[in-house]
């Protein structure tokens, strides 16, 4: 017998999905845990994803989804650049540390890594028209724009997986120090 769908069910599991996949990673996880979390039967899960593989692509997704709609609204607004770069900094580095496990299993996980592809495309082009605001010395140095998209992915995925590498007691550490090498960076520093 088919089970009924709930349409705030699929909120609920990917909630609960992001607190577990974020304490324990992809490889760690087990859909009973992510279910205990939920409230709910293992079996639930399983009316709305097809398997860990799916929830996680949900979970990252929306993960992805929330942020880049974050950072479009600060590339967006009218404030004056520098308070746009500050609150980018702020609201990107602060999510690098909160979804560090996710990203994880996002880089390391063989079978996951295409789920960041575009959204890395994306959140490049948002980081290339705030910089072009701010017109830094890396923008000027890389004045052709395959140059200077080129650039910025790189320092993006840079930054992505020297935050994935970093040893778990070190992790503050290291998302605070590469802040602050983005924050000189784009200051022109």
């Amino acid at each position: 017998m088919a089970r009924n769908r709930d349409e705030e069910k699929p909120a609920q599991i990917i909630e609960a999905a992001f607190s577990v996949f974020g304490e324990t990673g992809f490889k760690a996880t087990v859909i009973k845990d992510i279910a205990d979390k939920a409230g709910i039967s293992s079996g639930t899960i399983y009316t709305y994803f097809k398997d860990k593989k799916d929830l996680f692509r949900a979970t990252v997704q929306r993960g992805w989804d929330g942020f880049l709609q974050r950072i479009r609204e600060i590339v967006d607004s009218d404030r004056p650049v520098e308070e746009r770069i500050d609150s980018f900094l702020d609201v990107g580095f602060d999510s690098l540390k909160r979804y560090l496990p996710l990203l994880r299993g996002m880089l390391f996980e063989s079978s996951q890594m295409n789920i960041m592809q575009g959204r890395i495309e994306e959140f490049c082009g948002l980081v290339e028209r705030l910089a072009a605001a701010r017109q830094t010395r890396a923008v000027r140095l890389a004045g052709d724009p395959a140059h200077r998209r080129s650039l910025i992915r790189v320092t993006v995925v840079g930054v992505l997986f020297s935050a994935a590498l970093a040893e778990t007691s070190h992790i503050d550490a290291e998302i605070d120090g590469l802040k602050h090498t983005i924050t000189l960076m784009l200051a022109g520093g």
